[in-house]
């Protein structure tokens, strides 16, 4: 037997809320189906995270100088986390202003003689080549200017990443190094993270969805977000993105929210509760789960027509615990029996 049919097996048996005897006076007990209603209420177990999370490392290897921000610290983009000491780096800066330097007086030098050659040839001192000459090396004079430049630039850039800063607006929710601890730049395959820095102004919430909660679910629309841990509060979120993917595994779809929260009141990681109002079921009507048999490995329903047992093959949807959703199969006037026996038959009378 399939394993959804199984499952429908299962919850036929199991389900406790409609009767599974006949009626009183032995008759099978028959029901209609119930319309869905134009909207429900969709509760889902979520987790709040960050907005924006980074793990700042250094790309400068030296010493932790200075440690200007600490745990809990609020920071703002660009603000001065900590200080790299780094002696060799900023020699080699020197160094590259000094040979950038030479470079500038070998050029200048290059382009006056070739300035005094083109004149002598003109007159006819000297002859046409030496100006070849003169040209050929005022050229490699500047390209090597260029090199010079370039690698000052390169160097000034490495020494300022002695500076750690914060990336944006934030917390500093960890941090792994004190001062004179030896920081390893990322070049290094030991390196570590100073620190990591977190915005929690407005929270993401995740929620893990299954398929068909969140088919119904779209980018804006409203939600709210109760806490254990902060009773009586409803907070308002909005959502903001749908993976588009279910998961193999877990066989559920990622489904992030924003939440504002400006005064900071909502810690990231606090587990919650997610309350959606979703369109109800597209086929408007609902049947209880004992109802549903599965025979010849399908749904079924045994409706009663003019008196007799009639199986009818349906479209399930979604099983919210006591009823199920009929998607195709039953029309809104037809009878049906509650837990119908196994030993019902199709055709057989109807007390």
């Amino acid at each position: 037997m399939p394993r959804f049919a199984l499952a429908l097996l299962a919850l036929t048996v199991a389900a406790p809320v409609f009767s599974a005897e006949p009626a009183a006076d032995g008759k099978p007990r028959l029901m209609r189906p119930e319309p869905a209603p134009a909207s429900e209420s969709l509760r889902l177990p979520a987790r709040t995270a960050p907005a924006e999370q980074a793990y700042v490392y250094s790309r400068a290897t030296g010493v932790l100088a200075e440690r200007r921000a600490d745990i809990g610290d609020r920071v703002k983009a660009g603000e001065l986390l900590a200080v790299v000491a780094a002696p060799e780096a900023d020699r080699a800066v020197d160094k590259a202003r000094a040979a950038l330097a030479e470079a500038e007086a070998r050029a200048d030098l290059a382009r006056a003689t070739l300035r005094r050659t083109r004149a002598l040839t003109a007159k006819g001192v000297i002859s046409g080549e030496e100006t070849d000459v003169g040209e050929a090396n005022a050229k490699t004079a500047g390209a090597e200017l260029l090199a010079a430049e370039a690698e000052l630039r390169r160097l000034e850039q490495l020494q300022s990443f002695q500076r750690i800063t914060a990336p944006f607006d934030g917390i500093v929710a960890n941090r792994q190094f004190d001062r004179g601890e030896l920081i390893q730049g990322d070049s290094a395959a030991n390196a570590r993270w100073l620190f990591q820095v977190v915005r929690v102004n407005e929270l993401r919430v995740l929620v893990d969805a299954s398929p068909a909660a969140a088919l119904n679910l779209r980018p804006g629309q409203a939600a709210s977000v109760e806490f254990t841990e902060l009773p009586g509060k409803k907070f308002a979120a909005t959502v903001a993105r749908t993976a588009g993917i279910i998961d193999p595994a877990a066989g559920t779809m990622r489904v992030e929210l924003l939440l504002p929260n400006p005064d900071f009141a909502i810690p990231a990681g606090l587990n919650g509760v997610v309350l959606f109002s979703t369109p109800g079921a597209v086929a408007r009507l609902r049947v209880p789960v004992n109802a549903i048999v599965v025979r010849n490995g399908r749904p079924m329903v045994a409706q009663v027509r003019d008196g007799r047992v009639a199986f009818t093959a349906v479209v399930t949807g979604r099983n919210f615990g006591t009823r199920i959703e009929i998607l195709d199969g039953l029309s809104a006037d037809a009878s049906f029996i509650v837990n119908p026996n196994a030993l019902l038959q199709d055709g057989q009378a109807v007390p």
